[in-house]
This record gives structure tokens, C-alpha cells and sequence, in this order.
């Protein structure tokens, strides 16, 4: 005998029809002015909460997303540091993309090979691809160390690098280059690149010293504070880049001649740009690139753009000026520098700023000719 539509069901006096049903572990009340519709949403409910059972199982089995985690991650990233930012943000997209729909345990140590051989990376240095490796390991890490997740493995610990892959060192600035700052320190164009060539800072760490941070009777630098560019705007962070980037550097002799000329500014005078405040990176640009065209190194590039002028749009001609060496090879240049004149490794990874000593033999060290020249004589001599 067929049941009635109504059986079951309660009938209030404003005329709809109420059921009270347990679903899962809760009693939940369906009220509707059609019974049909009643049972209706009570199957709905009751297959909603099937679903969320069947996710919550394959969650526990299989692990968020990826791309869930790796969304959480990069709003941890996107308050770290400009340069670490710029940095991560690619690589968080590029995961995302090759990863996102996977859980966290279905992905396997091949899959992230398979990744890092991809198309995406035609082209691209061992750093780099090492960088995204890098950034999918923290991401692993990140939910591993999650209270909310609790993660329990890291298959981009078991992936190796893709063999073969190019590996290139930015080169020292060329034995023409650092005379030309040797011939000219004193010109006051010069104190940038003289600065580079005798510290070995990094550009944030270089805009970041004033006169106050050099002791200029022990011949010291201090180095605690880095400046950070936000597109042009300059922003004085109260760290470097990394914790062993807080260190001293020895004041020597040539800048030490080159700043005499500015001893009695202010001391909180920052030595690149002479003025109390770090200087934009416009700014920054235009005096690196003002020191090599006043001495014949770089070429000019003319470029065209479309402007409106009374009404009408015309295309008109600009020039830039395109130096062949940047201030970050002068780091490279010191660190050869330190190795030329003898010091011990043990120091010159303190004086550069590295927690150890792969940076400097992996990124830094430069077999210059003098040091060839060197090893060549003191052979002979053995011999």
C-alpha cells in the first residue's frame, strides 16, 4: 500500500509541514508549505552532508589542495621583505598552476621533477629552477608545520635537480672597468662604484650606510641597516638581507680619501646622495650611469614614444644610457679581492655577509687572471 506524502510529517497551524531529522550528529528542522518539498530538502541535506563525509575522508587520507595551502603560504610571503617577495611570487603562481589540483600527499617526488623539466623552464639557469624547488619545499614545510594541518610528508625533499641544466656566474666587472674607478677615485661622480669596490656591499646595504655608521679612527664600517625600494620609493629597513649580513667591514684607504670631502656633513648624512634621506632608485640609476658615460663605458639607446601635445599626437625620441656593469659585480670583484690578498676563507664570508662559505665559491669566486698569473709563479717557484 502506497504511504501517504504526509505520513511522518506534522502539520503546524499556519499551514506548513515540519519534520525534525538527524543528520550526521544534528537535528536539524525542515519546514515547508508543499510536503513534498519537505522530503525534498531533507534528502538534499542528507546528501550535502554525504558529501562533506566523503571530503573530510579523502582530506584526511589525501591532504588539502595544494593550491589551498600554497594560497595560505603566499599570504605569509606577501608581508616578507620587497626583494623576497618579488622573488617567491612567481614561483607560488608557477606551482600553483602545475600543482593546484592535486592534495598534498597525492603529489609525488616525480610529478615535481616532471615539473622542474617542463616546458616553463626552457632556457632557465640551474638558480632558477633551483628557486622553485626551493619555494615548493617551503610551501611543503609550511603545512607540515601547520597546527591547523599537521602534514606529515615533503616529497620535494626526495626530488632531484634535472641534470644538465645551464649554470652561469654573473662575472667580476673586467680588469678596464675597476681601473677606471682606481684612476678616478676621487672625482666625486666616483663614490658609488669606489664604495662597491671597497666594501662588497649589496645595493640595499650599500644606500643603507650614513656617515655615523663609519668609525673613521678605527677604520670600521658598520653595516646593520638596508634600504629597500618600493618601485621608486626608497624605505630604510632596520635588517639586511639575511642575519650574518649584520657585520663590520674594514674602512679602506681609498674611500676613506674618497669621503674626506664629506666628514663634516651631518652624521646622519647617507653617504650615497649626501642628503639625511636613502635616495629613490631613479636617482640611484642616474648616478651609476652618470659615473661610466663621463668615462666612455656604455652606449646610448634611443628610444621613441607617443605623446599629445595641442591636441595631437605625436611620437618623439628619447635616449637612455646602457652600462655594461652593474654595482652587484663589484661584490664579486671584493670577494676576489679578499682571495688575491690572502685572507682566510673563514674571514671573507663574515666580511661578505654568507652564513658559509657556498656562496663564495659557488656564486662569487672568479679565476682572474691575476690569479692564474699567481698560481703560475708560485708553481714555478716550487718546482
Amino acid at each position: 500500500m502506497r504511504r501517504k506524502i504526509t505520513a511522518g510529517l506534522i502539520l503546524r497551524k499556519d499551514g506548513r509541514y515540519q519534520r525534525n531529522e538527524l543528520i550526521g550528529d544534528k537535528r536539524r528542522t525542515f519546514t515547508a508549505k508543499d510536503p513534498a518539498k519537505v522530503w525534498a530538502d531533507i534528502q538534499k541535506a542528507q546528501e550535502e552532508y554525504e558529501e562533506q563525509e566523503r571530503q573530510r575522508i579523502i582530506t584526511r587520507d589525501s591532504g588539502p589542495l595544494f593550491s589551498v595551502v600554497s594560497d595560505e603560504y603566499q599570504a605569509i610571503v606577501e608581508k616578507m621583505k620587497e626583494g623576497t617577495r618579488r622573488s617567491y611570487m612567481p614561483n607560488i603562481r608557477r606551482a600553483r598552476e602545475a600543482l593546484g589540483e592535486y592534495r598534498m600527499r597525492e603529489i609525488q617526488p616525480y610529478m615535481i621533477a616532471e615539473f622542474l623539466r617542463s616546458p616553463v623552464f626552457e632556457g632557465c639557469s640551474a638558480s632558477t629552477v633551483s628557486n622553485q624547488k626551493t619555494v615548493i619545499n617551503n610551501i611543503y614545510q609550511f603545512w607540515i608545520d601547520s597546527p591547523k594541518w599537521r602534514g606529515d610528508c615533503n616529497p620535494a625533499v626526495q626530488t632531484r635537480m634535472p641534470r644538465g641544466l645551464p649554470r652561469s656566474k654573473r662575472p667580476p666587472p673586467t680588469e678596464e672597468q675597476v681601473q677606471i674607478v682606481k684612476d678616478h677615485y676621487l672625482d666625486p661622480d666616483a663614490l658609488l662604484p669606489v664604495a662597491y669596490l671597497c666594501t662588497g656591499e649589496r645595493r640595499g646595504e650599500m644606500l643603507g650606510i650614513q656617515l655615523k655608521d663609519i668609525d673613521f679612527k678605527k677604520r670600521v664600517i658598520h653595516i646593520y641597516k638596508s634600504v629597500e625600494h618600493i618601485n621608486n620609493a626608497p624605505h630604510m629597513r632596520d635588517y639586511t638581507k639575511t642575519p650574518a649580513g649584520i657585520r663590520k667591514v674594514p674602512l679602506l684607504s681609498m674611500l676613506a680619501e674618497a669621503l674626506e670631502p664629506i666628514r663634516h656633513l651631518p652624521p646622519d648624512t647617507y653617504i650615497i646622495g649626501l642628503d639625511t634621506k636613502p635616495i629613490t632608485l631613479k636617482k640611484y640609476e642616474t648616478m651609476w650611469q652618470r659615473f661610466w658615460r663621463k668615462y666612455g663605458v656604455g652606449e646610448e639607446v634611443v628610444h621613441t614614444k607617443r605623446v599629445y601635445r595641442r591636441g595631437r599626437s605625436e611620437v618623439v625620441k628619447y635616449s637612455t644610457w646602457r652600462v655594461p656593469v652593474c654595482g652587484h659585480q663589484f661584490r664579486h670583484e671584493y670577494v676576489c679581492m679578499l682571495a688575491m690578498a690572502g685572507v682566510p676563507e673563514e674571514i671573507a664570508i663574515q666580511l661578505v655577509g654568507h652564513a658559509n662559505a657556498k656562496m663564495i665559491h659557488e656564486v662569487y669566486m672568479a679565476l682572474k687572471p691575476q690569479m692564474l698569473e699567481d698560481a703560475r709563479k708560485r708553481l714555478d717557484a716550487l718546482l
